[in-house]
């Protein structure tokens, strides 16, 4: 089963979002002010010296700083408040058409940024757990106004984009009718969950989908639980304001 975000595309958001550590090597220089520079035998790596940088790299997968929303010139302009409580911000799309949370590590890329005919927003954004060796997108897709006639239609279409064939659960919270499901699957690139929404508002005709998906990042050992996934995915999800128009 394809993942609806290409791994060519989460190469461009973990390259946007630092966390690509494969190629933080430089080639050294060859010239210096016009001249060959050679190589000081004295500072040639010794065996001790490869497993000491080993050592460092693998550090580095656990403790590596994430590259944060507030420093990221494209998401900043997204975020109305900043540490609405522990670990997350408040960020609005660029319609102003809603509001919802975005962990403090979340990254927007102007790439997968878009609005069509100034009535539908796409927004992705991404964060990691790089202890646990996770990766996260969400995706959201906002529109401001909807024939109440397609509602329907709405949600089987997003029943197939989502690989989904199971029945929506309902809920009602915000002023929004929820419809929402989950699962659990496995694919070429390891074990991945996902967790879906349709929010339409009560009182007029918007709606926002949204997607969330959680999957293992690089190799090692990684492990994906629906149950303990699917709490920040409804942390999210539950955070949605449609906003008056």
């Amino acid at each position: 089963m394809k993942k609806w975000l290409s791994l060519s595309t989460l190469c461009v958001v973990l390259l946007i979002g630092g966390c690509n550590t494969g190629n933080d090597q430089q080639e050294p220089k060859e010239e210096v002010n016009g001249e060959d520079t050679q190589e000081d035998p004295s500072t040639e790596q010794t065996p001790e010296d490869e497993d000491a940088e080993q050592e460092g790299e693998d550090e580095g997968v656990q403790n590596n700083e994430d590259f944060l929303a507030i420093e990221d010139e494209f998401t900043k302009d997204f975020l109305v408040e900043t540490e609405v409580e522990p670990g997350f911000h408040q960020m609005r799309g660029e319609l102003d058409g809603f509001e919802m949370l975005i962990p403090e590590n979340g990254i927007i890329s102007d790439l997968l940024h878009d609005i069509e005919n100034n009535a539908i927003e796409t927004i992705i954004f991404t964060f990691n757990n790089y202890i646990e060796k996770k990766l996260y997108d969400v995706k959201l897709m906002y529109y401001k106004k909807y024939p109440e006639e397609v509602k329907q239609n709405y949600l089987n279409v997003f029943k197939t984009e989502v690989n989904f064939d199971g029945e929506y659960k309902y809920a009602e919270a915000n002023g929004l009718e929820m419809y929402y499901g989950s699962f659990e699957d496995e694919d070429e690139y390891g074990p991945y969950m996902r967790y879906f929404g349709y929010l339409f508002a009560e009182e007029r005709n918007q709606a926002i989908s949204f997607t969330y998906m959680a999957m293992c990042q690089g190799e090692g050992e990684c492990s994906i639980s629906l149950e303990e996934e699917s709490e920040m995915a409804e942390k999210l999800m539950y955070s949605i304001r449609l906003l008056d128009q």
